[in-house]
């Protein structure tokens, strides 16, 4: 409802006042976790932050991409529209997994959980960007004159909807039920933490995935179009809540196993100092020989081990 917020003699955009600070609140968040919960070294936390830093890049250019592909599919022709959360989260998401593998050593083969403690930051600083739509009149509901608000002259909600009113139609504030819930998972995974933090990225999936499906029978912004009855958000909202599903199965053990045990490999490189790759492959042939040698595993296991780790070689 304030597109323009004046502080003094400094005049700024509402929107953009309310995303600067939920990009603040999201590292800041990611910074104490690390540093005091997981009581993680300085060096993995400023990499991790600076690796979000970059997905949270790829997250803007995605939710541009497929934006811009939901309205280019409605009107039959190439449209470079604006952004959409969702968009964003399935590009910025999967980029900051993949970076993380390969860069971010100390976490490989637990990069999900890694990623997780991440979240709650995320959480928060959506929770402050849809309080930016709200002053800046974007994102907004269905026309509603009983439970609605009334946004200013020029804004998205007054352009979108014709009208002879001052200011828009009373539309109803969805910017608001989404902070509130993004505030509320925040808060859940906090008071939670120490029991759920592990799975913090497949509930926000699976949770938010849920909730933005039923908030989109009251939106009223454009979208663009899926060619069906569903709307891009809540075909992008399907993706997530599928995608977490399978991501808690598969840290459960109960999918994907082959790759489970390739995790496992990674987390025992990661204990390794940082050797060469044949130095730490010989390493951990010598520790097999211990175990076999202790009795901890069979001939057959150290011999087929074996056979695979010197394959990497």
């Amino acid at each position: 409802m304030y597109p323009v917020i004046h502080l003094g003699p400094l005049a700024l955009p509402g929107y953009g006042l309310m995303v600067a600070i939920g990009v603040i609140a999201c590292f800041l968040t990611g910074f104490l976790l690390l540093k005091y919960a997981e009581k993680e070294p300085t060096r993995v936390i400023l990499k991790s932050l600076g690796l979000l830093a970059v997905s949270f890049v790829i997250m803007y250019f995605s939710a541009g991409i497929f934006d811009s592909f939901f309205h280019s599919l409605k009107e039959g022709n190439f449209r470079a529209a604006g952004i959409t959360w969702e968009g964003g989260v399935i590009g910025g998401f999967t980029a900051y997994i993949l970076l993380a593998h390969f860069f971010l050593r100390e976490k490989r083969g637990q990069v999900l959980s890694h990623f997780s403690l991440l979240v709650p930051g995320i959480a928060l600083g959506h929770a402050f960007g849809r309080v930016g739509c709200f002053l800046g009149g974007c994102c907004y509901g269905k026309v509603s004159f009983t439970h609605g608000v009334v946004f200013p002259d020029g804004s998205p909600a007054d352009l979108d909807i014709p009208n002879n009113l001052v200011g828009s139609v009373p539309v109803l504030p969805t910017q608001l039920w989404e902070a509130g819930f993004e505030l509320l998972l925040f808060l859940l995974m906090m008071a939670l933490y120490r029991k759920v933090k592990k799975y913090n990225l497949e509930g926000w999936l699976v949770t938010y995935g849920i909730f933005r499906f039923v908030l989109e029978y009251f939106r009223g912004d454009d979208r663009g179009a899926t060619g069906f009855f569903l709307s891009p958000s809540q075909l992008m909202s399907m993706v997530l809540v599928v995608a977490g599903i399978l991501l808690f199965l598969f840290e459960r053990g109960v999918i994907f196993r082959r790759l489970a045990e390739k995790c496992a490999a990674w987390r025992e490189d990661a204990l390794l100092p940082p050797l060469g790759k044949t130095d730490r492959i010989l390493l951990q042939i010598d520790h097999l020989h211990t175990l076999k040698e202790r009795g901890a595993i069979t001939e057959e296991e150290y011999d087929s081990k074996k056979a695979e780790l010197l394959k990497r070689i």
